[in-house]
């Protein structure tokens, strides 16, 4: 296969489960680098969480973040957005009264910047976040400061068991899915994270603007994925590849399924074949 473009997953393919690179992973992507290869970082993380994995690379990278919503280019292009895909603002308005009228606590991104109510009962929730993720938090005293703008996505993070269905993600989704499901695009990610994106929006999308971009076919295009949310972007690259870790959902779609996970250096040792 004649490889222009890597795409990778960040957690539960690319990095191990402390969230680390596995030092092979780093190695074999360096030399498909210095042999002219587009390597990408695909999230659902904000930029300021999803660009620091590069540097310790010593690779720059492309950056698929918000799970698609956001597209940017790498240092030497000055981050440059080529795509961003936001969600329509009354959604996001709506989103906001529902959290403050049951308290849940919502994740509101805007201007890569990500923004939260200020409530010490749901303080947990944004502490959970910031440590799966690294982000900082700018808390308002009353989030509806934010309302009329098109915020890049949402999170509502609640619990994924509570004695109280109503609170748990998985109930919240459905409820969502039943009020938003063909106007929205909702995803279950990790197991409290509910997520609120743009309908257009998912990593396949993104990863087609890079390729467009680079005059790239997507048949030159690798991806590695492991979550749901990974399954567009496989399915629009020459070979989508997930790790044994893998959701069902995503090996049932994936070209080829490893017999290593995210802590084995699944990346790295598939690629090494390609050397």
């Amino acid at each position: 296969m004649d490889i222009k473009i890597i795409a990778l997953d960040l957690d539960g393919t690319f990095l191990d489960d402390e969230g680390n690179i596995p030092p092979y992973n780093i190695e074999i992507l360096k030399e498909f680098y210095r042999k002219g290869v587009i390597i990408v970082l695909s999230s659902g993380r904000m930029t300021d969480c999803v660009a620091p994995f590069a540097d310790k690379m010593g690779i720059d990278c492309a950056l698929i973040v918000y799970n698609g919503a956001m597209v940017r280019l790498g240092k030497k292009e000055k981050r440059k957005i080529i795509y961003h895909q936001p969600l329509p603002a009354k959604y996001g308005d709506i989103l906001i009264d529902y959290c403050l009228e049951n308290r849940f606590h919502l994740n509101y991104y805007l201007n890569d910047r990500l923004y939260a109510q200020k409530d010490n009962l749901l303080e947990k929730y944004a502490l959970l976040y910031s440590r799966q993720t690294g982000a900082k938090f700018h808390f308002l005293k009353d989030i509806r400061q934010l309302k009329g703008n098109s915020p890049t996505k949402l999170i509502l993070i609640t619990d994924s068991e509570n004695e109280d269905e109503f609170r748990t993600r998985d109930f919240q989704y459905e409820f969502f899915k039943k009020k938003f499901g063909k106007e929205l695009n909702i995803v279950r990610t990790n197991p409290e994270y509910l997520e609120f994106l743009n309908k257009e929006v998912n990593k396949g999308v993104a990863l087609l603007k890079i390729s467009e971009y680079y005059r790239i076919p997507k048949e030159k295009i690798i991806s590695f994925g492991d979550g749901e949310n990974d399954i567009e972007m496989l399915k629009v690259s020459g070979k989508g590849i997930a790790p044994s870790n893998a959701k069902e959902k995503v090996k049932e779609i994936a070209d080829i399924i490893l017999e290593w996970d995210n802590n084995q250096a699944c990346v790295g040792k598939y690629l090494s074949r390609f050397l």
